[in-house]
């Protein structure tokens, strides 16, 4: 079974088609990057295999089941995602909302390896030293590591990323891209959105473009993040690449 399976998938909102007949199969342990200009269908894509938007026609199956309608606490276990509106509230010191990504494992057997999991979510993304400063104060590519360590806390089957790399300096990205492919390596369905596709393909398995809406290419990284290619789809010269 496939971790993700959209049949035939349309999405349409206020009479705007937002994604229109999509069917795709993401496989356990395999990152799959979606690429495309702004308004493309990138993230409404994303917020339906996360439950976040039920489709207007056709089927999307997380884990074998519809994920519109389950139990939050449910969910959370099974996908994690990361979207571009995470924000840092005042009041919570890093450590603090680093740990909410284990809320939805409390009750179960998991909740026996909360602080294991919270450490190595501090070490591996850098921000152990960070871990009680208070989250309003820190930097923008801070917050975003602070918010990756949260959603891979969840230790989820399926690892959601919308513009994850958005705020990061080349640092933060490579241990975005060296975390992410540790998670498909360990059998997690990793799906990213990323503007930067020449830098994602190192570590992608499969680039998937859209363009208002429709899935326009989908393939290798090695086929789709060439720069005649990628040219092409966002219809500028291959030198600006």
């Amino acid at each position: 079974m496939n971790p993700i399976t959209l049949d035939d998938v349309t999405r349409v909102d206020r009479n705007r088609i937002r994604l229109s007949s999509t069917t795709l199969q993401v496989h356990a342990g395999t990152i799959t990057v979606l690429g495309g200009k702004n308004g493309s269908g990138k993230s409404t894509l994303l917020s339906l295999i996360a439950g976040e938007l039920a489709p207007s026609s056709g089927t999307v199956a997380l884990l074998g089941r519809d994920p519109v309608g389950r139990g939050a606490q449910v969910l959370a276990r099974e996908r994690a995602i990361l979207d571009q509106e995470a924000t840092a509230p005042a009041g919570f010191t890093l450590v603090e909302i680093v740990a909410w990504g284990r809320r939805c494992w409390r009750g179960t057997p998991e909740a026996a390896i909360d602080a294991a999991v919270i450490d190595q979510m501090l070490n591996e993304h850098g921000i152990a030293h960070l871990a009680h400063r208070p989250a309003h104060e820190l930097s923008g590519g801070e917050r975003k590591r602070m918010h990756l360590a949260r959603v891979r806390a969840q230790c989820a089957s399926v690892l959601l990323l919308d513009e994850a790399d958005a705020d990061l300096d080349l640092e933060g990205r490579f241990h975005l891209d060296e975390a992410i492919r540790r998670e498909a390596d360990t059998g997690v369905a990793v799906v990213v959105v990323s503007h930067d596709l020449r830098r994602v393909a190192r570590v992608a398995d499969r680039i998937v473009m859209l363009d208002a809406g429709t899935v326009v290419a989908d393939g290798s990284p090695s086929a789709i993040a060439t720069p005649e290619r990628l040219a092409r789809l966002f219809g500028i010269p291959p030198e600006s690449i």
